[in-house]
């Protein structure tokens, strides 16, 4: 038989055609080339985020340096709670502060929550209350303690989610006619 162009390309995109089908029911990707950190980076979705406190405290910065100093903070803390329907003796409720942090921090569930404001735990956050957590948020934010955040110090290391191919399902839970445990009836490594 002779070999032309043509048929090593039908070979060829016969071949190509297998490998592609036999990687996508084997649900499982093929190793990063060459190792080291390229492979680490595609496990770990590397980068940084910024906590809601952090947007928070990126909003008060009113001369858009990308520096929030304490005279920012005191002038957005006053403003913030200026925003609350406060009882002068009761302060602000679980609900009131709830609504706050929907529209100041993006979701009622953001850190810091009601609990984290309310320090006696009386169900109400007065203003002493709301200025303390907030300046102990700022505080905890500034890693060197110059009494100013700069947005390097607002970001958070990205929390590290395995790739879905990574995920091992426990023994036992592969559903029916999974006699060994395992999803895809294949035997454990």
């Amino acid at each position: 038989m002779k070999i032309t162009p043509s048929t090593r390309a039908g070979a060829g995109i016969c071949l190509a055609t297998l490998l592609l089908a036999t990687a996508c029911t084997s649900g499982r990707q093929p190793p990063p080339q060459g190792g080291g950190m390229q492979g680490q980076a595609s496990r770990a979705l590397d980068g940084k985020i910024a906590r809601p406190i952090g947007l928070l405290f990126s909003g008060m910065d009113m001369n858009q340096d990308h520096v929030i100093d304490e005279a920012e903070l005191d002038n957005g803390i006053r403003h913030d709670w200026a925003g609350f329907k406060a009882s002068a003796h009761s302060g602000v409720s679980a609900l009131g502060l709830a609504e706050w942090s929907v529209y100041a921090l993006g979701d009622a569930d953001a850190l810091p929550n009601s609990i984290a404001f309310d320090s006696n735990f009386d169900g109400q956050v007065s203003e002493n209350e709301f200025r303390a957590r907030l300046i102990s948020e700022f505080a905890a934010l500034d890693t060197n303690h110059d009494r100013r955040l700069t947005r390097a110090e607002l970001l958070v290391d990205a929390p590290v989610r395995p790739r879905s191919g990574d995920m091992m399902q426990p023994r036992g839970m592969g559903g029916p006619g999974d006699p060994g445990g395992r999803s895809g009836g294949r035997p454990p490594r």
